[in-house]
């Protein structure tokens, strides 16, 4: 892998890991303040879900040879964070980061570059990598899907469901084979 393509892959993965420390922090503030036990326990598994990828891309870049540290993307975000943390009520939490994402769809843009770049570069040059990226990439769906569909059902678009934002089988049989020592099979009977 050349030198431009490990930089690049190394400064997306710092990038990634900032928005998942900034993404437990905000979910796990609106947990704390939420009254609803359904919403609560969406925050809290999502939240709990950022910063285990947040301590994964950490420990990517280690295995990469590099320190996790300061990314482009960390005084957007500490402002957001700011801003957000104390917003009440489901849709409207979701409206206003909704809005600051607009806002602050400029100042983000050489971040989210970064992050693209990144990811590409994996996907030309370093397959662990990229699959590392695309499995997490595949959480953030659910993620991102369960708070758009609370947001459908809260705004009376849809109606509620107890649905909660947790792994299928498979994303989890893949995340537990992820963990397990090369060429050990995971025991699961599920996955025979």
């Amino acid at each position: 892998m050349e030198s431009t393509s490990r930089d690049d892959i190394l400064e997306g993965l710092n990038v990634f890991r900032a928005l998942e420390s900034w993404g437990a922090q905000l979910y796990a503030a609106w947990a704390e303040h939420e009254s609803d036990p359904h919403l609560r326990a969406g925050h809290l598994i999502i939240a709990e879900r950022e910063a285990n990828h947040a301590r994964l891309l950490a420990e990517r870049l280690r295995a990469l040879g590099a320190q996790p540290g300061p990314a482009c993307v960390d005084q957007v975000l500490a402002d957001q964070l700011a801003e957000l943390r104390d917003v009440r009520g489901f849709v409207a939490q979701l409206d206003a980061l909704k809005a600051a994402n607009e806002r602050d769809r400029e100042r983000m843009a050489g971040c989210r570059a970064a992050l693209d770049r990144g990811f590409a570069a994996a996907e030309a040059g370093d397959t662990e990598t990229h699959r590392f990226w695309a499995q997490l990439y595949s959480e953030e769906r659910v993620s991102g899907g369960w708070y758009r569909s609370t947001y459908s059902e809260l705004s009376g678009k849809r109606p509620r469901s107890e649905a909660l934002p947790v792994l299928g089988p498979d994303q989890v049989v893949r995340r537990a084979r992820s963990a397990a020592p090369a060429g050990e099979p995971v025991a699961c009977a599920a996955t025979a």
